[in-house]
């Protein structure tokens, strides 16, 4: 623990107050590692919160993905609380600080959060010097570039008149999503780990076409020369947008307390139509994912043939980067996932270890994904076993994962809610057995690796529509009566044409020793050994490699 910032965080406290601590950069909205969150208690996990008290006590809070990996990482004087999968963050710090006061930090904070927090709490404003709040993992010197019209067609000109026409009666609108900017404007840049979005915010003045996309490092012009779209630097924007005196348009769900208070006369968009329009792909940039997700699984089927005794967490992440990058990934799209055994439990694994090596029968976890040239994340989950005896345990957990997600990819719902129940009446029996699906069935997926609409969970109100990317992950994660600890999860990434057909951008075969087929009906096989086929058939055709 950093012990000096902690004091620093003490020190700004009155009595009956208490801090909030961040784990998220606040453009991008992820984890980066010297987050305050981070340098106080430990917690590297993507998601969480923490409260200082005057007294110096510290506790997290964090989600039902990290009731395992947190009490590894936390510090020893840190106390965690686990919020169960009904809970909110909100509801969470009601519980345990109702008559506290709660310190934040206005250009950290976004403004949803800011009003859920007002309804429960006396709230006081307080500035963070830069040296407590900087993300080392940025670069704002990182160029943006333009990506082909062979993978997006559409231009900045023909999405600006197409949300023009969308909104009648706006004037002028302000984007701060990222996925949104992106999408609008065809541009990316890796300056963010694990993003392949930018710093910036979009002005748009539909009356004038005088558009200004505000970002870190201006391009130069005969590299990227945009109609209609000029470009200015980020730190003018408070100045800028203050000198407006006619409604802007925004969405209050992406921008932050201290931008919102910037706008004289703010007006709310009360739909997700950018987001919505993001999310539909054109049949360029489904052509574009499946290539790349071509790709990621290519380089998982090279690493998993390098595979062997002795072999640490660490060796297998650094040779699964090394397979990802040759296949031409320019980036991963998210902290690669790998966990040996018992730490596949832990559904969000990251703490790779050198101590736990692979020792011949073996449950091995690998979450990953990658960049390619698109700047479209691709995403893929799959458990492999690593020997020839596999426990009768983890063949059941297996095949009933790979039944929810059969019968997930095969549903013809367009509920969001309804398939993620689908999945979760499938595995919640085996809470019995000691194993539980603590998460949601799956997220959408473009230029970040969560990227919504739609989201896949119990809680969800989403309508699946045709050609938006999303994942379906089921998974099953606990230990038995034996004693025997491990997670399960499958994830393919997937979309729906028109006609209401599901079709997969993943295309990894399942781990055929994990598979009890006594277990499963006759649809049920006939799917999985098309599937198997299908990649016997890709290595064949597509990649030229011998049997």
């Amino acid at each position: 623990m950093d012990k000096n910032q902690l004091k620093y965080y003490i020190n700004l406290l009155k009595d009956g107050e208490i801090l909030l601590l961040k784990s998220d950069d606040d453009f991008f909205q992820n984890h980066y590692t010297s987050s305050p969150l981070t340098k106080i208690t430990g917690f590297k996990g993507t998601a969480g919160e923490a409260i200082v008290e005057k007294s110096g006590k510290v506790t997290l809070f964090v989600d039902t993905r990290y009731h395992l990996l947190a009490p590894k990482q936390i510090y020893p004087n840190i106390e965690l609380y686990k919020m169960d999968l009904e809970e909110n963050i909100f509801e969470a710090l009601e519980k345990k600080y109702k008559k506290n006061t709660i310190l934040f930090v206005p250009s950290s904070i976004q403004l949803k959060n800011y009003l859920k927090l007002d309804r429960h709490f006396d709230l006081r404003k307080y500035d963070l010097e830069e040296k407590y709040n900087k993300n080392k993992d940025f670069n704002k010197k990182e160029n943006v570039f333009l990506i082909s019209n062979k993978i997006e067609k559409n231009d900045f000109n023909f999405k600006f008149k197409k949300l023009k026409n969308a909104y009648p009666d706006v004037d002028k609108m302000v984007i701060f999503d990222l996925d949104e900017i992106s999408y609008l404007t065809n541009l990316r840049s890796f300056q963010a780990k694990y993003s392949s979005n930018f710093r910036s915010i979009l002005f748009l003045d539909f009356k004038t076409n005088n558009n200004i996309l505000f970002l870190d490092k201006i391009p130069k012009s005969k590299e990227i020369n945009i109609e209609n779209l000029a470009f200015k630097k980020l730190d003018e924007f408070e100045s800028f947008i203050k000198l407006q005196d006619s409604y802007i348009f925004l969405n209050p769900e992406k921008i932050t307390l201290k931008n919102f208070l910037a706008i004289k006369k703010p007006k709310e968009i009360k739909d997700k139509t950018i987001s919505l329009f993001a999310s539909i792909k054109t049949k360029s940039i489904i052509n574009h994912l499946e290539k790349a997700s071509l790709k990621t699984d290519l380089a998982i089927y090279n690493f998993k043939k390098q595979i062997k005794a002795g072999l640490s967490e660490c060796d297998l992440v650094k040779i699964f980067q090394e397979e990802l990058a040759k296949t031409g990934a320019k980036a991963e799209s998210f902290k690669t996932l790998l966990a040996l055994d018992e730490n596949s439990a832990s559904i969000h694994y990251s703490e790779y270890s050198k101590d736990k090596v692979v020792s011949g029968e073996n449950i091995i976890l690998l979450d990953c994904g990658g960049y390619f040239e698109g700047g479209y994340a691709t995403d893929i989950t799959r458990t492999f076993y690593f020997g020839y005896y596999p426990k009768q345990i983890h063949k059941t957990i297996y095949t009933n994962v790979l039944r929810a997600f059969i019968a997930c990819f095969n549903s013809t719902s367009t509920s969001a809610r309804k398939i993620d129940m689908l999945a979760r009446n499938l595995l919640n029996p085996f809470n019995n057995d000691g194993f539980y699906f603590s998460h949601g069935l799956g997220h959408g997926i473009g230029t970040s690796v969560h990227q919504a609409p739609p989201t896949l969970n119990m809680f969800s109100t989403d309508t699946i529509n045709p050609y938006q990317t999303h994942s379906i992950e089921p998974g099953l994660y606990g230990k038995d009566k034996n004693n025997v600890e491990f997670g399960v999860r499958i994830e393919n990434c997937v979309y729906k044409d028109l006609n209401n057909k599901r079709h997969s951008l993943t295309n990894f075969p399942f781990e055929e020793i994990l598979i009890d087929y006594s277990q499963l009906n006759t649809n049920e096989v006939d799917f999985i050994k098309t599937w198997q086929k299908n990649w016997e058939n890709i290595l064949k055709n597509k990649l030229n490699i011998e049997e």
